[in-house]
């Protein structure tokens, strides 16, 4: 890695969802290990559905705007149970801690990073959420932090469309080439970016996906902490 490619930064614009609450695990996969652990005889192909079922319902909600992490994931979980024909309210809780306990952890983590980072940088957040997830970042520590906060649900465009990503340029009001993207979907949010000449620092996780013929990132880490020493 050469941090003279960083040189020109001045903004910094990170995912969510895997990015900030964990070291680039995918929600999916954490919930495959969650359904193992809790032994509930459950196919992959089914969580997978179940899950995107859930996905796709909290999206609609506009309640769901207000949530924070825990009753986010009790909603989310339970509607998962009732795709799978579940009736369990003891292992629903189970997987709501274990999954929120996890998520807390690297995001007081991450709040020391980032609140370090905003000294230097402009730092913004573009995510495929429900509409709540400057909702999250406030009750993690640092919402103040981000300059920028572009939640699908809100706006109404989602990753990898580039749109979504030249609007958080335009409210930076900054070229791309001086703002680093950082995120662990290689689709969502590598291709888009270094399509609209940002620099790429993909937080590669335990199961990384990557497209065919997906390209070359700038640089790649495998936590968080790692950024500061990349482009300081």
């Amino acid at each position: 890695m050469n941090p003279l490619k960083f040189r020109e930064c001045k903004a910094i614009l990170f995912d969510f969802g895997g990015t900030l609450d964990s070291d680039g695990e995918h929600w999916l996969d954490r919930f495959y290990a969650l359904y193992n652990q809790a032994k509930l005889q459950v196919s992959l192909p089914k969580i997978k559905r179940a899950f995107y079922y859930a996905d796709s319902l909290c999206s609609l909600d506009s309640q769901v705007v207000s949530l924070g992490l825990r009753p986010l994931m009790k909603h989310h979980i339970h509607l998962q149970f009732a795709a799978l024909n579940l009736s369990d309210e003891k292992r629903e809780k189970e997987l709501v801690e274990a999954f929120c306990s996890r998520s807390e952890q690297f995001l007081r983590r991450n709040a020391l990073l980032l609140r370090r980072m905003s000294h230097h940088y402009r730092l913004g957040l573009v995510s495929n959420f429900y509409g709540n997830v400057a909702t999250l970042c406030a009750e993690a520590g640092f919402g103040e932090v981000f300059d920028v906060i572009l939640d699908s649900a809100l706006v109404g465009m989602s990753k990898p469309d580039p749109e979504i990503f030249r609007t958080a340029l335009e409210r930076f009001q900054l070229p791309p080439k001086e703002v680093v993207s950082v995120g662990d979907s290689f689709e969502r949010d590598m291709i888009p970016t270094r399509e609209l000449g940002m620099k790429t620092i993909w937080l590669k996780g335990p199961h990384p996906r990557v497209p065919e013929n997906a390209g070359p990132v700038d640089a790649s880490i495998s936590s968080l902490p790692e950024l500061q020493v990349l482009i300081s």
